[in-house]
């Protein structure tokens, strides 16, 4: 990774929240630190008005999830790979009463460019590098230190990229849009996306409610517990008129089936 992302980049990426500078910060790879991250769950949680860290964790991975958005705009419009280590990145700390929507930052803003040859096996890379090296490890941190499932997370990334290829990369006329889109849909393999069989962002994508355009979630991700109603998209929504799902703590149906199934054939090797 030899050239550096210009000042015109930049200014690309900050509507996806990436600067060259950010405010007072964190580095991403203390949070695989379990004390760190205790500590730092904690503070998040008071600061957005959370009622646990586990819900806190749910909302991390939410603006996490800009680092996945960041990385696949870079590989589809300008055939860019960023250095995502977990070390280089670093994030805004929460500050108490307002909304954390955090800048993040590179430290070190080498890029590395498609040289040409096989994209598809360049691309690959890049999937490695961001899901593989980077978001799995904390995901799975996560799971086992704020008891917060997986499913809610990966659909916490799966939501933001559909977002980024149906919306707002939607009028773009790079034949890399669909051809990338097709790959994280329906290509890519589990172990792009660290110790999977499966696909993990595959099971999220359906077709959007026609009355209405928006896809149905499959879990909860616990915003509402910020003090906000319920998103539109939460399966919740529903299911709590029929007295199914009261505080999203636990999996409605259709998430339960989803659970169940990841178990069986998901099957991460262990």
């Amino acid at each position: 990774m030899g050239n550096i992302l210009r000042e015109n980049d930049l200014s690309a990426f900050e509507k996806y929240r990436l600067k060259s500078v950010t405010g007072k910060s964190f580095n991403v790879a203390n949070l695989m630190d379990k004390a760190f991250a205790i500590d730092f769950m904690r503070n998040l949680a008071s600061s957005i008005g959370a009622p646990t860290e586990r819900t806190a964790a749910s909302i991390f991975i939410k603006r996490y999830a800009f680092i996945a958005v960041i990385s696949l705009f870079a590989m589809t419009t300008g055939n860019k790979k960023m250095n995502l280590s977990l070390d280089n990145i670093e994030m805004e700390e929460a500050k108490r009463g307002i909304d954390w929507l955090p800048m993040i930052s590179l430290k070190n803003p080498s890029i590395e460019e498609w040289n040409g040859q096989d994209r598809d096996e360049w691309r690959k890379g890049v999937y490695r590098d961001l899901f593989a090296n980077n978001i799995y490890p904390i995901i799975e941190h996560f799971e086992k230190t704020f008891k917060v499932s997986k499913l809610i997370l990966w659909e916490n990334i799966a939501v933001y990229l559909f977002w980024l290829y149906e919306t707002e990369l939607s009028d773009n006329e790079n034949p890399n849009v669909a051809s990338d889109f097709y790959f994280l849909i329906k290509e890519a393999e589990g172990k792009l996306f660290g110790k999977y069989n499966l696909n993990p962002i595959h099971k999220y994508y359906s077709e959007k409610a026609s009355q209405v355009e928006i896809r149905m979630r499959k879990t909860c991700c616990f915003t509402y517990q910020l003090g906000t109603k319920r998103c539109k998209t939460c399966p919740c929504t529903r299911n709590a008129e029929d007295g199914v799902c009261y505080d999203g703590e636990s999996f409605c149906g259709v998430a339960s089936r989803l659970d169940n199934i990841n178990d069986i054939q998901q099957n991460e090797y262990l």
